[in-house]
């Protein structure tokens, strides 16, 4: 996963291969190999994450890897083609990660029925061109307020996930200084290595980190299941239902997904110098929303265009969609493969809190380059508005369960999710307490 992040918009740039055209094979190949390594590692940690949240057993892991990869594929493919029609890299949002952990008290049935629910009427706000007034609400202190939101709601996840139950006994956890160490080499190597090999970092720290892992002694190498070449499993989620607060709470996810759809989009259209943004925003927004409906019914993470497209476009200087189709189609072949998938239920639930938490650290980076980004001081407001939300959200990811127990069912979505109502917050102080004038 590269996090999603609204990036203020940057120059245009020299290409070497336009928008609408494929480039050489042999260029077609390392372009794309560039696109796979950014997106895959991301997509199976998010989905881990997740497995691991809702406590499924390996076999249920795999599904629901199978149809995560499927949703972003099929997404990537209609972005390229029918969507905003841009070199923007598609993979499941964090902000709905967020959602989907802070409200699954409430069960899957509620928060994937809500999540669908929210996801359509994304894709409703694309096609009537109602979704750019509504990224006018995201402005850079409420920006920011969102993507450090997202980095303190996961804290209690990355907690779990770096202190291992098996050393759960000992007085100094050997997981957690393993995830820790684990963590700074792969910042150390993002910082150091250049192009495809810090692209590929990621990657890397999961093979790296899992085989160290298991040679250090710190855990019992779990049984591969192989499984089958070639199947898929049910797609369709039973049971759906709704609730009002988990409603209110996706529909404020979309909301900051919708923005950084569009933020993205504009970084990357004013690189290229394409023609008829609006309409591409709004067709962009129109097929998330339309893969959010369809990840809700398939009871999986909905998809978003990531801003991490841009520098991918600096570094390659191409602009060619098509690019991404081939590997839109790895990822749906991906997809069919459950015996391959499985390989991933080998990675230990420390290394993946440590990418986890090297992600997480590029997104508090992007939060203050979102608000400072010339290098200068936010103005008092911008930055009361961040801390605002920031101490809210961090109280509330951490209420005492005995707290979220006693507060009303239809309420606890909202006043139980930190990230829900950090961004309440934000909103408020931005756009009422702190409105300008003028």
């Amino acid at each position: 996963m590269q996090t999603e992040t609204c990036q203020p918009p940057a120059e245009p740039l020299e290409i070497r291969y336009p928008l609408d055209k494929w480039p050489p094979p042999g260029a077609s190949v390392v372009l794309g190999l560039q696109w796979l390594v950014i997106l895959v590692p991301g997509i199976l940690v998010l989905g881990d994450v997740v497995g691991l949240a809702w406590g499924l057993d390996a076999a249920a892991r795999v599904a629901y890897m199978q149809r995560l990869l499927l949703v972003c594929g099929l997404v990537q493919a209609a972005q390229v083609l029918v969507g905003h029609r841009l070199p923007g890299l598609v993979g499941p949002s964090t902000v709905l990660l967020v959602g989907v952990l802070s409200t699954m008290a409430s069960g899957s049935g509620q928060v994937y029925g809500s999540m669908a629910l929210a996801g359509g009427l994304a894709a409703l706000c694309g096609l009537t061109g109602l979704a750019a007034r509504l990224g006018r609400l995201f402005t850079p202190p409420i920006l920011a307020s969102t993507l450090l939101l997202i980095a303190m709601s996961l804290a209690p996840t990355m907690r779990n996930l770096l202190y291992d139950p098996a050393t759960a006994g000992a007085p100094v956890s050997g997981s957690f200084l393993f995830g820790l160490g684990l963590f700074l080499a792969m910042l150390f190597a993002q910082f150091r290595l250049k192009g495809l090999w810090s692209s590929a970092v990621i990657l890397m720290g999961l093979v790296a980190g899992s085989g160290a892992y298991y040679l250090l002694g710190l855990g019992p190498l779990p049984a591969w299941e192989a499984g089958g070449l070639a199947s898929l499993p049910r797609l369709l989620t039973p049971e759906l239902s709704l609730h009002p607060g988990v409603i209110i709470a996706f529909c404020l996810c979309y909301l900051a997904l919708i923005s950084n759809e569009l933020g993205t989009l504009e970084s990357v259209g004013h690189m290229i110098r394409a023609e008829n943004m609006a309409s591409r925003a709004n067709r962009a927004v129109a097929v998330s929303g339309l893969g959010g409906l369809a990840a809700g019914l398939m009871g999986v993470l909905g998809p978003v265009t990531y801003a991490t497209s841009p520098a991918v476009l600096v570094s390659s200087k191409s602009a060619s969609r098509f690019t991404l189709l081939p590997p839109a189609a790895v990822l749906i072949l991906l997809a069919l493969w459950p015996g391959g998938l499985a390989l991933f239920g080998l990675v230990p639930a420390p290394v993946v809190g440590a990418v986890l938490a090297t992600l997480l650290a590029q997104v508090v980076f992007a939060a203050l380059h979102v608000l400072l980004p010339d290098g200068g001081r936010p103005d008092w407001a911008g930055g009361v508005t961040l801390g605002a939300a920031a101490i809210v959200g961090i109280i509330v990811s951490f209420m005492p369960p005995e707290v979220k127990e006693a507060i009303h069912p239809y309420l606890r979505p909202i006043l139980a999710n930190g990230f829900v109502l950090g961004l309440l917050t934000a909103l408020a102080l931005e756009h009422v307490l702190f409105r300008r004038r003028g």
